[in-house]
């Protein structure tokens, strides 16, 4: 009973985790995005998160980050955490799930950056993704290139969650293999 009290205890100390983690993860995804394209906040993100005039800098573009991505932990959480349960113990639990969130935020990332860098290499004014751009936007590529990373960037944490799982039973079956050795 007490295993499983620490585990609830635990259980929601996760969504707390993996939605700080989503933050921080945008926070820098967009310091990143603001390097490649400031345009992309200027003519779209700042007036789409309702970021104040004076904040029109990269704060705003870390807040954008942060409110545009926490969330997704909330979508992260709600897959991931209860099938981490299976895991014995509470203490494996918490572990594993920790580093199942590390390998999720990491494949976000790097599904973001080839989409970043296919872009660069890719488009030209000839050669742009059909997305809305916005009038009096001037490097129409950058913006462009900033924008397909976003979007794959959400693709790269729905992989993630498989990363994830895949993650919690190859550590499930070796936690439990090794728990029959001792």
């Amino acid at each position: 009973m007490k295993n499983i009290l620490k585990k609830f205890s635990i259980f929601v100390l996760l969504f707390f985790i993996i939605c700080c983690m989503a933050g921080v993860y945008g926070f820098l995804h967009d310091q990143l995005s603001y390097t490649v394209s400031p345009e992309y906040f200027t003519q779209l993100k700042f007036e789409q998160f309702n970021i104040p005039e004076l904040m029109h800098n990269r704060i705003g573009a870390g807040v954008v980050g942060i409110k545009a991505t926490w969330w997704m932990g909330l979508v992260i959480g709600i897959v991931i955490i209860p099938i981490g349960l299976i895991m014995p113990g509470w203490k494996n639990y918490l572990r594993v799930l920790v580093w199942t969130f590390v390998y999720i935020t990491v494949t976000a990332l790097l599904i973001g950056i080839i989409a970043l860098i296919y872009g660069l290499i890719k488009y030209n004014i000839n050669n742009l993704p059909d997305f809305n751009i916005p009038n009096g936007v001037e490097d129409k590529i950058r913006f462009c290139v900033v924008g397909n990373m976003h979007n794959f960037s959400y693709i790269g944490g729905l992989f993630g969650i498989i990363v994830g799982i895949i993650n919690i039973i190859i550590q499930n079956l070796r936690i439990r293999k090794k728990d029959k050795r001792i």
